[in-house]
Formats: C-alpha cells, sequence, structure tokens
C-alpha cells in the first residue's frame, strides 16, 4: 500500500533509532519548538503539540508541490480536502499533509506505488480514479477520491485508512503511521520492526511534522538513525 520509493532527495530519512537531533538549515524556525527533527526511538513520537499546524505545513511545502507540476487550482483542491476529510476523520490535517508529503512531495499525477496498485496523493491500494502518469491538472474530484481513501476510507479502496487506525491505535500517532505504511503493526514497541512498508516510514512522517526540509531528513537517513 504506502511503499512507494519516491524519486527525490528528502523521502531517504531513517526511522526509530535514539540518535542526537540533526542540524537543519531552517534552524531559526524550528528553535522555538520543544521537539527537534530527530531519530525516533522505540514508539517515540513527538506530541501533537509541538507538530506545525497545517497552515504552516501546507504553506511550507507549497513550492515543493508546485515544482512537481501542481497548479495554483489543484492546490487549491488539495488543501480543501486534507482539512475537510481530516475533520472528518477527527485528526489534525497536517497529519494527513506530512503524510502525502512523504508519499508523493504532492504530486497529483505521481506514479501508484506496489506494482501500480497504490494510487493517489497517500498511495492507497485501490484508490480509485489514478491520474498517474497524466498531465496536470488532475480534475479535482479524482484528488479528493484519493484524499478521501487515506484519510477516512473509501469503498474502493482495500488499504489503511489513517481513520481506520485511529480505531484501532487512537492517539497513538506512531502506531497509526505504522498501520496506515503496513497495514499491521507488528511490534508495538518498535515501530521499525516491520513485515511490510518501509521502516522508516514512521520517523519521516513526524519529523516533517516537526519542520524537516528534505535536506534535514537526508541528514538522518541511513546509519545515524540506526539503518
Amino acid at each position: 500500500m504506502h511503499h512507494q520509493v519516491i524519486a527525490i532527495a528528502g523521502l531517504l530519512a531513517g526511522a526509530l533509532t535514539n540518535v542526537q537531533a540533526a542540524p537543519s538549515s531552517s534552524t531559526s524556525t524550528l528553535s522555538a519548538r520543544a521537539a527537534q527533527p530527530q531519530c525516533w526511538s522505540g514508539n517515540a513520537f513527538p506530541a501533537s503539540t509541538d507538530w506545525l499546524s497545517f497552515d504552516t505545513l501546507f504553506a511550507k511545502w507549497a513550492p515543493t508541490f508546485r515544482a512537481m507540476g501542481d497548479t495554483d487550482a489543484e492546490l487549491s483542491t488539495m488543501r480543501e480536502a486534507l482539512s475537510a476529510f481530516s475533520a472528518q476523520g477527527g485528526f489534525d490535517a497536517a497529519l494527513a499533509t506530512a503524510m502525502m508529503v512523504r508519499e508523493t512531495h504532492g504530486d497529483t499525477c505521481a506514479v501508484c506505488g506496489d506494482g501500480g496498485v497504490s494510487c493517489g496523493l497517500l498511495q492507497v491500494h485501490g484508490a480509485p480514479g489514478s491520474c498517474a502518469g497524466a498531465a496536470h491538472p488532475c480534475p479535482d474530484d479524482v484528488i479528493r477520491a484519493g484524499i478521501e481513501c487515506g484519510t477516512v476510507g473509501c469503498a474502493e479502496s482495500y488499504g489503511s485508512s489513517v481513520k481506520g487506525c485511529i480505531a484501532q491505535f487512537g492517539t497513538n500517532w506512531g502506531a497509526v503511521l505504522r498501520c496506515y505504511n503496513s497495514g499491521v503493526v507488528k511490534n508495538p514497541a518498535d515501530l521499525r520492526d516491520i513485515a511490510f512498508g518501509d521502516p522508516a516510514y514512521v520517523q519521516q512522517v513526524a519529523n516533517i511534522l516537526l519542520g524537516a526540509d528534505d535536506g534535514t531528513l537526508v541528514q538522518l537517513e541511513g546509519s545515524q538513525c540506526g539503518f
């Protein structure tokens, strides 16, 4: 479901071993926050009070979304759908936004992962109507469908949704993300211990929520964080 390797520097970050926080190119932005981008060990995850707000996070990554080819109209649809479906699911839209950054860098025409079955902005198994390989702009209904399937679920999808994972793990956000990426939480005490998916996924999303950019994510790649 959410195993696509994104060919952009910065989505190669590590996941869950206790090492010092990495230096950041945006230290002044992050210095006032209690938690910094770092290697997250075991089942640790930053408190939601330390996350960037949805508005701030979306604005931070909007230039990247545009660089992927998204039009202003696509960004407007994307932003509205992230806000609306996250509210429907009862969680902060910043979470879905950070996941989208990790999954597709916000490219509405991103290729489908997992051999072509995981599609849409949140790379969901069975998400309908993908624009993969098409030219921008992607139709509004397709953008919304991909976000809906990943956030609250949809009839066509057979992958995990954020809402479905919350039903299992509540506000244990690290476990929610492992559930979403892998379909199962193999080891609740160590969220990089997986049967499927990307062991780095939970840490990557955590650090995006804390304001990490691509450069910082790369600095936390590999052996520095135990990968």
